[in-house]
């Protein structure tokens, strides 16, 4: 029988980098609609601390992040994990979800509907990529350099 999330945070203090500055995680159901609320969260978050220089960016990454949960990563009745960090040199985005699989950056078709999520995670994140968690699941990331803020580019 596969593990399933709960509604308690894991304790992830050993996952996260040192010299965290500030974190927020929110458990979320796994609906139709988690993905425009899971973004919502990204953007107030982001916004109460002051780190919008990347806002646009981060919020379509969690966006992409939290719908390839919704869809391909978190088997029914399960919850979706999203934190948001802020560190010295980055901002952080995680999204935890009870799958097995990992996600794979695919070529979309040009008439395909979908399947351009992780092409858009690449292009707008400075790095991205996949790790196990302690529990079940998985924990898709995509970080945000400090040193591109004010890129216009």
């Amino acid at each position: 029988m596969a593990s399933k999330l709960t509604d308690e945070v894991p304790d992830t203090s050993q996952e996260m980098p040192p010299a965290a500055e500030r974190q927020r995680t929110v458990l979320f159901p796994r609906r139709r609609t988690t993905p425009r609320i899971a973004r919502n969260f990204v953007v107030t978050t982001l916004t109460e601390w002051g780190e919008t220089s990347r806002l646009d960016d981060m919020r379509l990454c969690a966006s992409e992040l939290v719908t390839n949960a919704v869809l391909h990563g978190t088997p029914a009745g399960r919850l979706v994990l999203v934190r948001v960090g802020s560190f010295a040199d980055r901002l952080l985005i995680e999204v935890h979800d009870a799958g097995d699989d990992a996600p794979a950056q695919r070529a979309a078709g040009e008439s395909d509907v979908g399947g351009r999520g992780l092409l858009i995670v690449s292009t707008m994140a400075d790095r991205w990529g996949v790790k196990e968690r302690k529990g079940p699941g998985k924990c898709v990331w995509a970080a945000f350099d400090r040193t591109r803020e004010g890129d216009t580019t």
